[in-house]
C-alpha cells in the first residue's frame, strides 16, 4: 500500500481541492492480490500486490467518462507472431509495466475521496481531483493506450492493421515487433541487440519489470527449443483450474470432446443454479487459445446458453 501511494505521489496523480457542490465524488478501496509470476530464469515466484481502485459503477457516462476500451492483442495475432519467431529464430522477450494505468493523462474531470489510511491530517475535508489515470476508472485503459501509442510511434514504430496492438519497426535490416496486451509487452526482434535497444527506450519512459525470455502470456505457457526451431503453446495450468472450478478434477479423459450423435434440446426454463454459461465461457477461452479441437463442441453448446437444463 505504501508503494502504491508513493507511486501516486511520484506521478502527481491528483491534487487536493475543495469538495465540489455539483459533482459526484467517487469512493475507493484497497484491493489486495497474490500473483504468481515467472522470473528471467523461469522460476515461479509469489508477489503480494495492493492497488487503490475506485468505484466506477458510480461514474456517469458523458460526465465522468466518454469512450472506453482496453488494448488487447488478438489471439490469432499472437499465434502468428510466435510462429514467425520460431521459424526465423528470432528473440522473444516479455516486459510488464509497473503501475501502468497511472501513466495515462485524464481528460475528464473526476473527483475521489482521500484513500483510507492516507487522509491528509491538515486537510481532512478536501477531496482529490484526478489529474492522471487511476485504477478503477472506466476510461483508464483507453488513456493508458493513448500514452503507450504515442510513445511507440515516437520510437518510429508503425501501427499495423487490422490489430491496433501490433507495432512494427524495420531498422537497418533489423525487425522489431511489439505486441501489447493491457500492461504487458511481448517483444520480438531479429537480434538480441535490437531487443535491448527497445527495452532501454521503454525503461527510460516508464517503470518496467523485465521478465526476460517469454514464458507465459495470457495464460499461454510457452515452451521453446531454439536449437530445434520449435515453439510449443499449452494451457495445461488453465485447463486444470477449469476442471477444479467445476468439480471435475478427477474426471476420466475421453478421445473426443463431444459425441457426434449427441442430441441436445432446449429447456423450457434455464436452471440458474447450474454454472452453464461460466463453463462454456471458460472452455471457449481454452478453444481460442490452444485447443481448436473444441470448436465444434463449444459451437453446439453455445446454442443453449439461454435455455439450458441439467
Amino acid at each position: 500500500m505504501d508503494r502504491g501511494i508513493k507511486a501516486i505521489r511520484k506521478n502527481k496523480t491528483w491534487r487536493l481541492t475543495d469538495r465540489p457542490a455539483s459533482r459526484r465524488v467517487l469512493k475507493g478501496r484497497w484491493v489486495n492480490k497474490v500473483k504468481n509470476e515467472a522470473d528471467e530464469n523461469g522460476n515461479h515466484t509469489t508477489r503480494h500486490k495492493a492497488r487503490l481502485c475506485f468505484m466506477r459503477n458510480r461514474q456517469i457516462k458523458g460526465l465522468d467518462f466518454n469512450e472506453t476500451f482496453a488494448p488487447a492483442a488478438k489471439f490469432i495475432t499472437i499465434r502468428c507472431i510466435l510462429a514467425m519467431t520460431a521459424a526465423n529464430g528470432w528473440e522473444l522477450h516479455q516486459m510488464n509495466f509497473k503501475t501502468a494505468f497511472l501513466n495515462g493523462d485524464l481528460d475528464d474531470e473526476v473527483f475521489i475521496e482521500q484513500p483510507d489510511g492516507y487522509v491528509d491530517p491538515t486537510y481532512p475535508d478536501k477531496v482529490c481531483r484526478i489529474l492522471q489515470a487511476r485504477y478503477g476508472l472506466k476510461q483508464v485503459p483507453k488513456m493508458w493506450y493513448a500514452k503507450l501509442d504515442d510513445f511507440l510511434k515516437s520510437q518510429v514504430f508503425d501501427n499495423i492493421d487490422p490489430d491496433a496492438c501490433l507495432y512494427l519497426l524495420m531498422d537497418d535490416g533489423e525487425v522489431i515487433i511489439v505486441l501489447v496486451y493491457v500492461d504487458d509487452l511481448l517483444l520480438v526482434a531479429s537480434s538480441l541487440a535490437a531487443i535491448y535497444k527497445i527495452k532501454d527506450a521503454v525503461h527510460k519512459r516508464c517503470e518496467m519489470k523485465d521478465l526476460g525470455d517469454a514464458k507465459v502470456i495470457l495464460g499461454l505457457e510457452i515452451r521453446r527449443e531454439k536449437a530445434l526451431g520449435t515453439l510449443k503453446l499449452s494451457q495445461g495450468k488453465y485447463a486444470a483450474q477449469v476442471l477444479e472450478t467445476f468439480g471435475m478434477a478427477e474426471c476420466n479423459p475421453i478421445g473426443t470432446p463431444l459425441d457426434g450423435g449427441l442430441q441436445l434440446v432446449k429447456a423450457n426454463e434455464s436452471d440458474d443454479a447450474l454454472p452453464y454459461r461460466e463453463a462454456v465461457g471458460s472452455l471457449m477461452y481454452l478453444m481460442v487459445g490452444t485447443r481448436p479441437s473444441l470448436a465444434f463442441a463449444i459451437g453446439k453448446l453455445s446454442r443453449f446458453v439461454s435455455c439450458y437444463g441439467k
